[in-house]
């Protein structure tokens, strides 16, 4: 078997990253006796070819697709099949807790926008079927078509037998976005309650999507397990549910490099393990998994962080880390529709961009909200989409964890992740 393996390495201080790949050599290399000293100082990086760890997941080079972005256009498909994304995620964030898929999509009074040609059918006629990708989708919880009450499981089962005349099956379903949070819409008689969702979950959107699809998914939301109020209630009255969904951003408008590529991983690393916890004392079945809905590494206002090579060596590392943990789905936020002005711009940060995005690529810079910001074609990666496509690369779905130590030199500024194909 022929091995391989990918080094994310990050220097805290300098913010420097490399990626090595090699056949592993049937022999140790030949290493001279008289310079002993020499190769016991050099900082070391060890592959545990021997070692078996989980298999990589396709679904975990994925990002989300927003309803007020046109994504037909005509360099959107190549630059997703470039970076390697395999699962996208539809509609797009708060706005689904709004969002109604009948007639080519609506949205619940001054939720938000939807692009011309921005309809679930072209998203699985014109993305989703030429790109052969998974899907994701995020069902409304919020509201109901009239926009007076909560959402309607019928109006979810409705949408899923739709997609199946699309010819989507087995698709991943999660009921709401960050419904634990005030900032969602919910109309429901009591908002941001773990009992009327739980309720909803296991009498109404389950049973809707599994007379629709029984070979569907459906997923329920969760937030970090420091939120024990929603999860634990959650966790134990939704059931049944085939997969869990969590979000993560370390940061809320005030960036530090140093945090993002250190504690910020490390801490959510921590959190996926605090998690699988609190899922195994609630009695879920250890075999459901944990999807990684949204991640990037600030929930607020974009600055220079966001499109630098710090957000790409983020991003590579959490990519590390979920495969380690074997989250067979993640889903960065976002692919395209982002441009800002209004964010963290520190002459502390690394970098020297005058704007800020959340997506992988650009979508045609200056445009509205970064009239300032440089040209930059439509299509072009940012450093986040170039990592993503590194990885996605060279380690391929089907890949294993292998395990790796490092020099003790090397624990405070180096984080690495080995794999074999």
């Amino acid at each position: 078997m022929s091995y391989r393996w990918l080094f994310a390495t990050v220097t805290l201080a300098a913010f420097a990253g490399c990626a090595a790949r090699s056949s592993v050599p049937s022999m140790p290399p030949a290493q001279s006796v008289s310079e002993p000293q020499r190769f016991a100082s050099t900082p070391v990086i060890s592959l545990d070819a021997a070692s078996n760890g989980p298999s990589v997941a396709a679904g975990v080079y994925g990002a989300s697709i927003v309803t007020w972005y046109d994504f037909t256009q005509s360099f959107v498909n190549p630059s997703l099949s470039e970076s390697g994304i395999h699962l996208v995620r539809f509609p797009g964030g708060s706005e689904s807790d709004a969002y109604h898929w009948e007639n080519g999509g609506s949205l619940c009074a001054s939720q938000g926008y939807i692009a011309p040609n921005a309809t679930f059918d072209n998203f699985i006629a014109k993305l989703v079927k030429p790109e052969r990708s998974d899907i994701a989708v995020t069902l409304n919880y919020g509201s109901n078509l009239a926009c007076s009450a909560g959402g309607e499981p019928s109006e979810a089962g409705a949408w899923v037998a739709h997609a199946k005349t699309l010819g989507i099956t087995g698709a991943h379903w999660t009921v709401g976005n960050e419904d634990y949070g005030s900032w969602e819409y919910d109309l429901h008689k009591h908002p941001h309650d773990p009992h009327t969702y739980s309720t909803a979950v296991r009498t109404g959107y389950y049973p809707a999507v599994k007379a629709a699809d029984s070979s569907a998914q459906v997923g329920v939301v969760v937030d970090l397990p420091t939120d024990t109020a929603w999860n634990d209630v959650v966790m134990r009255n939704a059931q049944p549910f085939d997969f869990v969904e969590v979000h993560y951003y370390p940061q809320y408008n005030s960036d530090n490099d140093a945090f993002l590529l250190g504690t910020a991983v490390s801490n959510f690393a921590k959190d996926l393990k605090a998690l699988r916890a609190q899922m195994n004392a609630a009695g879920v079945s250890p075999s459901v998994p944990i999807y990684l809905g949204e991640f990037n590494n600030d929930a607020g206002q974009e600055g220079k962080q966001s499109v630098s090579i710090v957000n790409g060596l983020y991003l590579g590392q959490m990519l590390g880390t979920v495969i380690e943990a074997g989250v067979p789905m993640s889903t960065w936020w976002l692919a395209y529709g982002s441009c800002n002005q209004n964010g963290d711009f520190s002459s502390q940060l690394y970098g020297w961009q005058n704007f800020g995005s959340e997506a992988l690529f650009s979508d045609g810079l200056p445009e509205y909200g970064c009239s300032g910001a440089p040209q930059i074609a439509a299509g072009t990666p940012f450093p986040t989409a170039r990592v993503l496509a590194l990885f996605a690369r060279g380690v391929p779905a089907g890949s294993q964890v292998r395990a790796t130590t490092e020099s003790p030199s090397l624990h405070s500024s180096v984080r690495a992740y080995g794999f074999a194909e």
